[in-house]
């Protein structure tokens, strides 16, 4: 093995260990949503509220797929949402302002972070899915083709 790439799986070893992964069960919501200090507490039981009540394609969006990029001020503002449009819309706003080139059909970023997703659950999985687990430096996009 070339020391390259020794280096690189022992810096991946050791990133990996040194972030504690974030759960996206639904007890763990409170981890999950991040307030502003000025948020009432009526507020911030909505919030729960609307993250336990969201259909499962949105809450699985929220606390799986795009969990580790998507801004506190993001998600606050998609639990906001009332409508499933909404959602829709506000989804698509998010994949377009990551996207290195918003005119063209595809999203290279969308495309690149599900394709890490998908490598993670199929390389780095051990009882529970790869994303949540060991391999939470590789989904994140830590640099460009990292």
């Amino acid at each position: 093995m070339s020391r390259v790439v020794r280096t690189l799986f022992v810096s991946i070893f050791l990133m990996a260990i040194s972030i504690p992964s974030v759960s996206a069960e639904p007890g763990r919501i409170r981890e999950l949503l991040q307030y502003p200090k000025s948020w009432t507490r009526k507020a911030k039981r909505k919030m729960k509220r609307t993250l336990k009540e969201l259909d499962s394609a949105y809450r699985q969006w929220l606390t799986e797929d795009v969990t580790y990029i998507i801004s506190p001020d993001e998600r606050n503002a998609f639990l906001q949402l009332d409508t499933n449009e909404e959602r829709e819309q506000f989804i698509e706003q998010f994949w377009l302002r990551r996207s290195s080139n918003p005119d063209l059909p595809e999203n290279d970023f969308k495309e690149e972070h599900y394709r890490r997703i998908a490598y993670a659950n199929e390389h780095y999985a051990s009882g529970i899915p790869g994303w949540k687990d060991r391999s939470r430096p590789h989904v994140h996009h830590v640099g460009p083709g990292g």
